[in-house]
């Protein structure tokens, strides 16, 4: 089994590198890295190029910020033109330990579809998501059991077999980021492919408060716009329908919000969120 490892890097050289050697201190060696960087900064880029210069890594740079889906899509695609079998994607936050592809190679060999792995979180261990309809966010959870229906693979740490890209096809570059994993595994479902989960070898992930909750205001823009988008096109027809319904609450309660001036930041994020949906402004904000 070939396997690749792609991590996408913007601005964050530090974290990238720090997964780097982890990968670098493998006890199996049977895999290759490529590094797709997303147009970051010309300093962060060249500390990130001259730090890596004769390591076995594959540093791909984009001339814009393509997002998660669109900076996924092109390592992926380079993988599987390379001849790989799997493509494992891990945050270039992650980390992992020195026997982790000596105990996720035979897993992958047995399997098919796509895969998730458990990432740990501080005292807390992320094994997949809960698929709720008309939700802004979607809860992580950590379940032992197979089952996959109702469950979405955290694009934390997704591993995507060749043979299931051929049936799914890359990551919906509209979303730019945010509920892209999701998407996918919806996807996955519908093409009848095998989705499942794993409980070891863990991942680690570095995870900011910034991330752990909707403070930006950019952020709840581009959550907004994406639940909206992901509810209407896979929802079910009843989720279809009231997914307009649930637009309109929205907009509803975030001006009644701005008339009292009560997190009119946010209000006004969340507006646009909406507003982008209807406009079909998708991608990058």
């Amino acid at each position: 089994m070939r396997l690749s490892i792609i991590t996408i890097n913007y601005n964050g050289s530090e974290n990238t590198l720090k997964l780097l050697k982890s990968l670098k201190e493998q006890s199996d060696q049977d895999f290759q890295v490529i590094v797709v960087d997303n147009a970051s900064e010309r300093a962060d880029f060249n500390r990130l190029e001259s730090l890596t210069r004769g390591a076995l890594v594959r540093i791909v740079r984009n001339d814009q910020n393509l997002g998660f889906s669109g900076g996924n899509n092109v390592g992926i695609q380079q993988a599987f033109r390379g001849g790989s079998d799997w493509v494992l994607l891990l945050n270039n936050d992650t980390w992992v330990e020195g026997g982790f592809i000596a105990s996720l190679g035979p897993i992958l060999s047995a399997r098919e579809g796509i895969v998730g792995l458990s990432v740990a979180e501080g005292n807390e261990v992320v094994n997949r998501g809960v698929l709720e309809w008309l939700r802004p966010t979607l809860e992580h959870i950590y379940s032992q059991d197979e089952d996959s229906k109702g469950y979405y693979i955290n694009g934390a740490a997704m591993a995507i077999s060749k043979e299931a890209f051929d049936k799914i096809g890359g990551f919906d570059e509209n979303y730019f980021l945010y509920f892209e994993d999701t998407d996918y595994s919806v996807r996955a479902k519908k093409a009848s492919v095998k989705v499942s989960f794993i409980k070891e070898p863990e991942v680690n992930h570095s995870i900011s408060a910034t991330t752990k909750k909707l403070g930006s205001p950019l952020l709840l823009r581009y959550h907004y716009r994406n639940a909206l988008y992901f509810n209407w096109k896979n929802g079910p027809s009843h989720v279809k329908l009231f997914v307009w319904f649930w637009s309109f609450w929205i907009i509803k309660k975030q001006l009644f919000k701005l008339m009292i001036r009560y997190r009119t930041e946010e209000s006004r994020a969340i507006l646009n969120g909406a507003f982008d949906f209807y406009r079909g402004r998708m991608g990058k904000i």
